[in-house]
């Protein structure tokens, strides 16, 4: 290989140019990449291997022959070396330190990359704002660039409601944005996209047709005529394994079967681009991983044309699973906080180091503190601080839990053993995070000396600490606290409201207002009169 990429490489190697050949690198198709790191010198490998995110430079790593990349590893400065190991979550560090002690492992084989294609779709600047009622508006999606090539499922994860189904209805031609452009190969995209489709979270069907007929209303829609819409409509029933169903009504079919149903319908219309919005979440486990199964299956075999998957998930083992190249987006507003390839054959194992090492590398991304991307505008008002949407009772089962695992632990392996889905564990963790109780970096979560004292204090003490905690940090239980102070008798929760929809929404005005009244008297700090809608400091 001898791309103008590959020799732009070289020269900035040549030059000791290490960041920008990484990232430079990192751009090549993943075949041209093993290929070009086996064939550099091990002093080059070693230096270039440092200036990657180490699950890059992991599964690079295992892309060569394991004489040789012991070899690179030792040739690494050792401090370098150093970081790069203690990077890595325990089961990818462990099989590393096996090979480097001559131990066999078979690490899941990465998978060939495509060069880059033309872009099936591509966003430019686009924006999103809504209107306030009262005049104004709020931003929910920043300026994003974002383009959409042929060949991978691409996942997009972010927190809940950080804007992921704004982004993709404006992909996919359902909602307009406020500024920038969304291009359909190279044209600009004025309404829904003409050759795509959408899986919806919710079955969407139509309770008094058949299953068959639901399937193939979109085909209808398209003015395909009878016999061809019901060969097509027969044909993907039984690519998704609803022969036989064709005659049940929804209401027949259990929550896994209307799902399937809703698969059909958009693989029906043979779509370029399949839109895919949280479409498992509404299901069982069982049956959820039955169907990733089989759309990954209808996806590697070529059962289906569609030549590209958009999803969009709050599940981060679904995102590795799936997706060749996964987005993550940061919130209030929504922008693109990471941007990567996972270049690992299907089907893969939840349990390989390879894939572990992705999973902790976004729970990372999506547990460090949020930085500001660029210096504050003087004169503007600053962000109001919101509050996680946690429980007392939570923040302290959290803190609790590292306590019993010696005050440190995996965030993944936290949400693993609870069961419990990165949209739920999150705001527990920002909560105990805000309130001093935790500290989470680079993956791991560990408790502050403040949460150590919370974990083994009896129930009246624990109140004290939350109270102190609460007040220190979380702004509007401050206000409520000076306002109850200067202030004799009950306060309308009323005028806190007024103070927050300058900041929130309607909706999230309420939900902040429920929190801090969770807060406020959990912590004993003011009792709250439902009827009357009024709180009160505690005698």
């Amino acid at each position: 290989m001898n791309s103008p990429q590959r020799e732009q490489v070289e020269a900035m190697l040549r030059r000791g140019e290490w960041d920008r050949a990484a990232d430079a690198f990192m751009k090549l198709a993943y075949d041209d990449q093993k290929k070009l790191f086996g064939e550099m010198p091990l002093d080059t490998a070693a230096r270039l291997l440092a200036a990657f995110p180490y699950y890059h430079a992991f599964v690079l790593l295992h892309a060569l022959p394991r004489e040789r990349m012991v070899e690179v590893i030792g040739r690494m400065n050792p401090l370098e070396r150093t970081n790069f190991l203690d990077e890595l979550p325990e089961e990818a560090w462990q099989q590393i330190v096996d090979e480097l002690h001559g131990k066999v492992v078979e690490p899941a084989a990465p998978q060939a990359e495509a060069p880059p294609s033309e872009a099936i779709i591509e966003a430019r600047g686009v924006e999103k704002r809504f209107e306030r009622p009262g005049g104004g508006s709020v931003q929910v999606i920043a300026p994003t660039d974002l383009s959409i090539e042929a060949g991978m499922i691409v996942a997009m994860l972010g927190p809940s409601g950080s804007g992921k189904s704004t982004l993709l209805r404006i992909l996919s031609g359902l909602a307009a944005p406020s500024a920038g452009e969304v291009l359909w190969h190279g044209q600009p995209l004025t309404g829904p996209s003409p050759n795509a489709a959408i899986v919806f979270q919710s079955f969407a069907l139509f309770p008094w047709l058949t299953v068959i007929d639901n399937v193939e209303v979109p085909l209808l829609a398209r003015g395909i005529r009878h016999m061809e819409r019901h060969h097509r409509a027969l044909k993907t029933l039984n690519s998704v394994g609803l022969k036989g169903f064709e005659t049940a009504y929804p209401k027949e079919l259990s929550g896994g079967m209307k799902q399937r149903v809703g698969f059909a319908r958009a693989l029906a219309v043979e779509p370029e681009i399949l839109f895919m919005d949280e479409p498992f979440s509404a299901l069982d486990v069982l049956t959820a991983e039955n169907l990733r199964g089989e759309l990954l299956e209808l996806w590697t075999e070529k059962k289906i044309p569609t030549r590209s998957i958009f999803l969009v998930t709050h599940n981060i083992e679904e995102a590795v699973l799936l997706a060749e190249r996964i987005l993550v987006l940061g919130h209030d507003p929504a922008r693109i906080r990471a941007d990567f390839r996972v270049p690992l054959a299907h089907p893969r194992e939840r349990t390989s180091a390879e894939f572990l090492l992705y999973v902790d590398y976004i729970y990372k991304l999506m547990t460090q503190p949020q930085l500001a991307a660029e210096p504050p505008t003087p004169g503007a008002r600053p962000a109001y601080r919101a509050l996680p949407h946690a429980r007392p009772g939570s923040v302290a089962g959290l803190v609790e839990l590292i306590h019993e695992r010696g005050g440190k632990e995996d965030l993944y392996k936290i949400a693993d053993e609870l069961r419990m889905e990165i949209d739920d564990l999150l705001p527990v963790v920002e909560a105990a995070t805000l309130l001093g109780f935790v500290k989470s970096e680079r993956g791991d979560i560990e408790n502050t000396p403040a949460g150590e004292a919370f974990a083994e204090a009896d129930i009246a003490s624990r109140k004290t600490l939350f109270r102190a905690a609460a007040l220190e940090h979380v702004t509007l239980l401050q206000q409520m606290k000076r306002a109850l102070e200067t202030k004799s008798g009950a306060m309308p929760v009323e005028f806190f409201r007024d103070v927050l929809e300058k900041h929130f929404s309607d909706q999230e005005t309420e939900r902040q207002i429920e929190t801090a009244l969770n807060w406020g008297r959990y912590a004993d700090m003011f009792t709250y009169d439902a009827e009357r809608d009024t709180i009160q400091a505690e005698e």
